[in-house]
């Protein structure tokens, strides 16, 4: 639920064992939220969604929200070409605890009745107070990539007592994502072998470029090229428009985390009446430049190793490699060099450099993993990797259906505009690996997937009542930063301020003082005023 992505196995030698961690390493800085860009499908022509031609199906009732290339008629629900796709409402059957459905969906919303579709699963948790019930609250997952459905189903229970008596919550998986049928599939098959020859001239990424290619390649092999360009976020929340419908509210909730404050910000502004209330949690952004993106990234991701540095060293109860900030660095750059050099072993697994990286950087986002991480550093700087690899499997445990990893980097490329020159890709590596010391900055994806042609714009969200903005101060995934701007270019935000460690808050068990101020505004419609904050 907060965007981080099971890790695959990097066992292979070479280049191709630096790939496959480079890939592992998209659970690090260089696929946080707006992650970079990456390498690119000369025959896979842009999406539908993101050219001005289509968002004309996209746009809010009443006043316009203020982003550009958006067109001023009624929205989806009102177009006579999807009236077949909200008709219906969904046909709930119970599943376990819980109540399932689908929903379908055209593939291209500028043709939607060329008979391609989306079948979306759905879940709900049914309000245990009927009689007291407020409406429906969607939540949204993070990644792009994790299933709605896995997080409502897994975290139901953890989320405050008035929201679940008084709320319809309804989970779904993103066109692409989880059980989504199609689905996104970058599966290699046999005898898949790199596409083109490394280049020589580009030191950082030339070794690893024709592995990106081949994956992107599979991706529209393994998808449908006729699918692969329409699963970007303005069709995902053109897809929460026809829910919103199909659930026949007037209004909906919204609780988003991580990459599903993206999908919120963009539905408040395109449909800014529809919110009753929206929670937005570990603040995404899709609107900055790729490589700009990729360095904020790349800083918070510095300021959360530095701070776990300064924990591990100053608290008695973590065996800690060193008894000072700057020997913990030292001391997790000797680990990395060791692995560089020979892969630790691990038990059943074998960790290369690039996946010790990864583990780290995984562990970042949860303070209440910190003293397990300092334990594996000092194992691991006496040669033993157990303890790292143990780390490993519990991040990579299967928590969704597909391997995030990939179609995080799908969905940001198709998302933003982004350079198609392997030397700027050259260029951001030496960028990053000057800033963070767990990334090599080799993320390719976007260099070979098409480029949109026009940005998003900052969210406005016009019209909307209070939008609740939730962030730590010091996030190793979405950086604080992000808030603020996002409040700062939207009226109604509001920001509540977490200060600490870690990645989202609301309903993890880390604040009681954030849990209860959001349960009273998702209730009672009272926010928090603007620039709260919380230290407990």
């Amino acid at each position: 639920m907060n965007g981080e992505k099971p890790m695959r196995t990097a066992r292979t030698g070479g280049a191709r064992r630096r790939w496959a961690g480079a890939v592992v390493a998209l659970a690090t800085v260089a696929a946080v939220a707006g992650l970079g860009a990456g390498p690119a499908f000369a025959d896979v022509p842009n999406g539908a969604a993101n050219t001005p031609a289509a968002k004309t199906l996209v746009t809010a009732p009443g006043p316009p929200s203020g982003g550009t290339a958006l067109a001023t008629d009624p929205g989806p629900a009102s177009d006579a070409r999807l009236e077949r796709f909200i008709g219906k409402a969904p046909k709930w059957r119970r599943c376990g605890l819980f109540r399932c459905a689908t929903l379908t969906v055209p593939v291209d919303y500028a043709d939607p009745g060329n008979g391609r579709t989306f079948t979306l699963p759905l879940i709900k948790a049914p309000a245990s107070r009927p009689d007291q019930r407020i409406g429906t609250l969607v939540a949204a997952a993070g990644g792009p990539g994790q299933s709605g459905t896995w997080m409502v189903r897994t975290f139901h229970e953890t989320w405050p007592a008035q929201v679940r008596e008084r709320f319809d919550v309804v989970g779904f998986d993103p066109r692409g994502v989880g059980g989504s049928r199609p689905a996104i599939d970058c599966s290699l098959r046999a005898g898949d072998k790199p596409i083109g020859k490394p280049r020589a001239d580009l030191p950082l990424v030339g070794e690893v470029a024709p592995y990106y290619r081949l994956i992107v390649q599979a991706c529209a092999r393994g998808t449908g090229k006729d699918v692969l360009p329409h699963v970007g976020t303005a069709n995902v929340v053109t897809d929460l428009e026809l829910l919103r419908a199909a659930l026949r509210q007037d209004t909906i909730s919204f609780l988003g985390y991580s990459y599903g404050t993206n999908i919120g910000q963009r539905y408040a502004d395109r449909f800014p009446r529809r919110v009753r209330a929206m929670v937005l949690d570990g603040i995404d952004t899709a609107h900055l430049n790729w490589d700009t993106d990729s360095l904020h990234g790349a800083r918070a991701h510095t300021e959360a190793l530095h701070s776990f540095a300064r924990a591990c060293a100053r608290d008695p109860r973590m065996a800690c490699p060193a008894g000072s900030a700057k020997g913990v660095l030292a001391a997790i750059d000797k680990v990395i060099a060791r692995a560089k050099a020979r892969p630790l072993r691990g038990g059943r697994y074998d960790l290369d450099a690039d996946t010790v990286r990864a583990v780290i950087g995984g562990t970042l986002i949860d303070p209440s993993s910190w003293r397990e991480l300092s334990t594996a550093l000092g194992a691991a700087a006496d040669g033993d990797g157990t303890p790292l690899a143990d780390l490993r499997v519990r991040l990579g445990a299967p928590s969704v259906s597909l391997p995030v990893d990939e179609v995080t980097s799908v969905v940001n490329c198709l998302d933003r505009p982004h350079s198609r020159n392997l030397r700027d890709y050259e260029r951001l590596a030496g960028q990053i690996r000057r800033i963070d010391r767990l990334s090599d900055g080799t993320n390719l994806t976007c260099a070979f997937l098409p480029s949109p042609a026009v940005a998003p714009a900052p969210a406005r969200a016009r019209g909307a009542g209070p939008i609740v903005l939730v962030s730590h101060t010091r996030d190793a995934r979405t950086p604080y930063r992000w808030a603020r701007e996002v409040a700062g270019n939207m009226p109604s935000a509001v920001l509540l301020t977490y200060d600490a460690d870690g990645h989202t808050v609301y309903a993890t068990g880390v604040s009681s003082c954030v849990d209860d101020t959001v349960t009273r505004y998702l209730v009672d419609l009272t926010p928090p005023r603007d620039g709260a904050r919380c230290t407990r």
